[in-house]
């Protein structure tokens, strides 16, 4: 195997060990047990709505953020800004982790339109 075909099968085992899509600048992790100081976000999408209904939540500049989602169906789940992307099914809830290395104002959106919380990084 040459040394670019090797290099290739790394990047793709590393990509499709991860439970999302991101940058590296984002460091991405799966879900488990949250850390202290971890800002952990739990929303469900039933019959095309959010569940508890959208609202803010406050994120510390460079602080982390756990966001897990819970799904009637399978839905892609996105956070604007900074480029995440999963899915969430029936009996199993799509959760990622990253820090929140940017300020401003971030929807979670299960696509194509439910809004499912709104993170307040500053």
């Amino acid at each position: 195997m040459k040394r670019a075909d090797i290099a290739f099968a790394a990047v793709g085992m590393v990509l499709l060990a991860g439970c999302s899509q991101a940058s590296a600048a984002h460091a991405v992790t799966g879900c488990s047990s949250a850390a202290p100081g971890t800002v952990t976000v739990t929303a469900a999408v039933l019959d095309g709505r959010a569940d508890p209904a959208p609202h803010r939540v406050a994120v510390p500049l460079g602080g982390t953020v756990q966001v897990q989602i819970s799904a009637d169906r399978v839905r892609q789940v996105h956070i604007h800004g900074y480029d995440l992307e999963y899915d969430a099914a029936p009996g199993t809830p799509g959760c990622v982790s990253f820090t929140a290395d940017r300020a401003g104002l971030f929807d979670v959106e299960a696509h194509p339109d439910t809004l499912l919380v709104q993170l307040e990084v500053r």
